[in-house]
């Protein structure tokens, strides 16, 4: 292992010569703006799977982590940079901070490699690769098939991308991970090819649903964690968690044209799903199984494809707090805090429905509104929630409690939320669910204090 200064001396020569030689090409060439940026991003990955044999320390990546990082907003914000070298990154027209937040992902990367997986060297090494090949090769040749073949287009936060991009991201991905995990360790073909499947899919429908360049953040240590996840899993639970994952997805498609979910927020409600099954099993399936089936047979009625105007964000909101309560669940090793998530479902169906009803009822009383959302939210999720519990004295106890929490957030919502009578789909209202959706979920763990 060299002098760590010399390797850092290495890394900044070669992220400036890269710079450098970009910005050359932009002025001889006139390349495509995508070109020019996926270019710089595919030389950054291909210099970031060199530190395993450059470092054996988190304060070098650190270090150029950070440098980067600053390199990288001076380019966007000083004016003699921006108009010169910056225009490698500058010159795309849509907003995006993947190029600031691809460092922050190597950094955290680096840690995990360095942290995690004692005695274990292939998994740490694989651990920290993968995810980078999949950020370096598969992002930069999903857009660029995107932008010059995409013919099949979906919706998503960010504008619209393609069916052929998605394609192309799905089969490098797979080539990213099958590859070095048939050559670089010792698991079986039957299960590097399975961990390929699984971790190309939840890749791919990843980065479909993410926007403002957030792959570049998230999609690294989430990758990291899915390979842990199933590196040591023999093929058949492999297998069958495949099967669940062709199972929710052709679920969220198959339904989606009854809610007015469009685009990428379909994949993140099969990708969601799949969370949720694979690490929570049914128990923490069913809350937010039932809060989309009975948005789909009973809220939204919507045939009209000009009606599906909703994209992942709502997904997102629905989701989150459940999310949050079984990533502890794991952590803590506490698995009676299925409880204050499926608490979170039934306020979020609640408040939902209320502004479904609302909207279609601009006259009906508003006790009456507020007292339908609030029963119809907390009786689907919370007899459910009883039911998968077999009923026991506990379960209905604790479904019975989680009516007046599922109340406050409907009721907080109606209050908080302006323009009830037509409520906007806009970001504010989401967060603003979430954040009710939330307190009720609160309540609900400290009554498992009592």
């Amino acid at each position: 292992m060299i002098h760590p200064l010399v390797g850092m001396v290495i890394v900044l020569g070669l992220l400036g010569g890269l710079l450098g030689g970009l910005t050359l090409y932009r002025h001889l060439a006139a390349p495509r703006p995508e070109l020019l940026r996926k270019m710089l991003h595919v030389g950054m990955g291909i210099v970031t799977l060199s530190f395993p044999w450059l470092f054996d320390q988190a304060w070098p990546i650190l270090v150029l982590c950070g440098t980067s990082i600053l390199l990288l907003v001076g380019l966007r914000t000083v004016k003699v940079l921006k108009a010169g070298i910056g225009q490698v990154v500058n010159s795309v027209a849509r907003d995006s901070f993947g190029d600031i937040y691809f460092p922050l992902a190597v950094a955290v990367l680096w840690l995990l490699y360095l942290y995690t997986g004692d005695g274990e060297p292939e998994r740490r090494l694989l651990g920290y690769l993968i995810p980078l090949l999949l950020l370096t090769l598969s992002d930069a040749l999903a857009a660029l098939v995107g932008v010059n073949y995409g013919r099949l287009q979906y919706t998503t936060p960010d504008g619209m991308k393609s069916f052929e991009g998605s394609l192309a991201f799905f089969l490098c991905s797979f080539v990213c991970v099958h590859v070095p995990l048939l050559l670089c360790s010792d698991r079986g073909r039957a299960e590097t090819l399975l961990i390929a499947l699984l971790l190309a899919w939840l890749a791919t429908m990843f980065e479909a649903i993410a926007w403002g360049g957030l792959d570049n953040l998230i999609l690294p240590p989430v990758a990291h964690l899915l390979l842990v996840i199933h590196w040591n899993l023999p093929a058949s639970t492999l297998l069958g968690f495949t099967i669940e994952a062709m199972i929710l997805s052709a679920f969220a498609v198959g339904l989606s044209w009854r809610t007015p979910l469009r685009g990428s927020a379909v994949l993140g409600t099969a990708l969601f799903g799949y969370t949720f099954w694979g690490l929570g099993g049914w128990l923490w399936l069913l809350a937010p199984c039932l809060l989309f089936v009975s948005l789909v047979g009973v809220t939204f009625r919507y045939p009209a494809p000009k009606d599906r105007v909703l994209n992942v964000h709502p997904v997102v909101a629905a989701t989150a707090v459940g999310l949050i309560w079984l990533g502890l669940s794991k952590v803590f090793d506490r698995p009676d805090w299925l409880y204050p998530g499926a608490v979170s479902f039934a306020a979020h169906l609640g408040m939902v429905t209320l502004a479904r009803l609302r909207r279609e009822n601009p006259t009906a009383p508003a006790s009456l509104l507020l007292a339908v959302s609030t029963g119809g939210g907390w009786l689907i999720i919370m007899t459910g929630y009883a039911a998968i519990l077999n009923g026991t004295p506990a379960a209905v106890r604790e479904a019975a409690l989680a009516l007046p929490m599922v109340a406050l957030a409907v009721f907080g919502f109606y209050f908080t939320q302006s323009g009830m009578d037509d409520c906007p789909s806009d970001t504010p209202r989401w967060l603003r669910q979430t954040m009710w959706a939330a307190v009720a979920s609160l309540l609900a763990a400290g009554i498992l204090l009592l």
